[in-house]
Parts: structure tokens; C-alpha cells; sequence
């Protein structure tokens, strides 16, 4: 695993290449948009499944829906930055999944970098996701074209929840954040 720096990392990433990083949860799987193929095969899983964007600011990940529920907001102002993806009615249609990490690592990277990043965890699909650099298996690894070393995460994925076309449904629930609590929220 070759470990570069944040400032490495965005331009590699501005090159298309991928990259492990640790967040908050667990260690994440990067890359931009002329990266997202490779991210695919890395992780093995196909490419048409939809994979989370991590965005820099509230903002930032809020212009890319078509709108933005208040329940979105609300939720955006409790958890981000943090372990929350919200699920989103896309500008350009069909939905996107959004989140703002709080790990200062990532987060400078995404500062870096200037645009949202491709993430999904730094596992083969089905497999446990890594807590830590050191957790990410060869297979996964051997194949990234860099790490950016950092804290560990606290290793539970993000919430998921989904506000798309009207819903509010719980997709993946955490220790933060359950159905009831969701539902208190809204």
C-alpha cells in the first residue's frame, strides 16, 4: 500500500485513480468521476449499483438534489458532519446518496480535491468492512493506487436513510441513529 499525502491523493484522484482513506465509520474506497469504473472492479460489484458521494459541506451535497425535504435539513443539521448518508431525488434524475464525513483526514482530502468523492467501504462486497488501514485485506490494497494514513474509524458504517421520491425510510440504522429516533425527527 503506497501512503501518500492529502495533496498527493487529490491529484491522483484528479487522474483517476483510487485511493483508501479512513472516515469516521470505517475505511473508505475513493474516487472521482474518472475513477469510478476502476472503483467498481476493485470492490467488485457492478458498476450500475449506486455508490455514495462524500461532499465538503452541507451545501455541497444538498445542490445535488432536486430538492431538498425539510426532513433532509433537519437531519443534515443534526448529524453532519457525520455518519449519515441521505438518499436524495438526483438533479439529472434517478437518486444520489450523500454524505458529509467529519474525519478531518477525509475531510481535507475532499477540501483538496475541490469536487465530491466516490466512497463506499474498502471491502470486496459482502465481506466485513475495515475499521482501520491496517484491517484492509490484499485483495483490496494490492489493487488501490494509494492510501492516506489517519485515525481509525469507529468501524459501524453510516446510516442510510432514504428521502427519495417522497419516502422516508431507514435503509441501514446505527447506534446514533434508529426508526424511532428517525421518526422523532421528522
Amino acid at each position: 500500500m503506497r501512503l501518500v499525502s492529502v495533496t498527493e491523493a487529490a491529484e491522483f484522484l484528479r487522474e483517476g485513480k483510487v485511493g483508501i482513506v479512513p472516515t469516521e465509520t470505517v475505511v473508505g474506497l475513493v474516487a472521482g468521476e474518472s475513477g469510478m469504473v476502476r472503483l467498481a472492479q476493485i470492490k467488485g460489484r457492478s458498476p450500475d449499483k449506486p455508490i455514495a458521494l462524500l461532499c465538503s459541506s452541507t451545501q455541497e451535497a444538498l445542490a445535488l438534489a432536486r430538492e431538498v425535504p425539510p426532513l433532509a435539513l433537519s437531519l443534515a443539521d443534526h448529524f453532519w458532519p457525520g455518519p449519515l448518508t441521505l438518499v436524495l431525488d438526483a438533479r439529472d434524475g434517478g437518486t444520489v446518496g450523500v454524505r458529509v464525513p467529519g474525519h478531518p483526514v477525509v475531510r481535507a482530502l475532499l477540501f483538496s480535491h475541490g469536487a465530491p468523492l466516490y466512497a463506499t467501504s474498502a471491502n470486496r462486497s459482502g465481506q466485513d468492512a475495515p475499521r482501520a488501514l491496517e484491517e484492509v485485506k490484499p485483495g483490496i490494497s494490492s489493487l488501490a493506487d494509494f492510501a492516506v494514513e489517519g485515525e481509525p474509524g469507529g468501524g459501524e458504517a453510516s446510516a442510510v436513510v432514504d428521502l427519495s421520491g417522497g419516502n422516508i425510510r431507514l435503509l441501514r440504522s446505527t447506534k446514533s441513529l434508529d426508526e424511532e429516533k428517525l421518526f422523532r425527527l421528522s
